[in-house]
């Protein structure tokens, strides 16, 4: 079976509209399934405590995005943001928690760093 490479951006290039002015359009057509899908990604990341995250965003995308560990918090908050704005609390709540188990395993490696 043959696999293919596929090299990684930084995940701003495909999900942060400051840094990128047409993620504004890619976001309005498949926004809502892209940060779902991310923010669910970023939890599994967190569960089995992976250093990065990489992700195909789109089948037609030359490059995968990279989330590094450090930007998980930032990450989430982006999906939050974009569910708040949608109104769609059910899903802001549940990425809230998603928030929630990440700070609450950060803290918990932060303790046994200090030991």
């Amino acid at each position: 079976m043959k696999t293919k490479a596929v090299n990684t951006v930084h995940w701003r290039k495909y999900l942060d509209v400051n840094e990128n002015p047409r993620v504004s359009s890619f976001l309005k057509s498949r926004g809502d399934d892209v940060m779902w899908q991310v923010g669910q990604n970023i939890r599994r990341a967190v569960r089995r405590d992976l250093p990065e995250l990489n992700l195909l965003i789109h089948e037609n995308a030359p490059y995968a995005i990279k989330i590094q560990k450090k930007d998980f918090e930032e990450v989430m908050n982006l999906s939050l943001s974009w569910f708040e704005k949608k109104e769609e609390y059910e899903k802001c709540s549940e990425i809230f928690t998603w928030m929630g188990e990440l700070k609450e395993k950060t803290e918990k490696k932060k303790a046994v760093n200090l030991i």
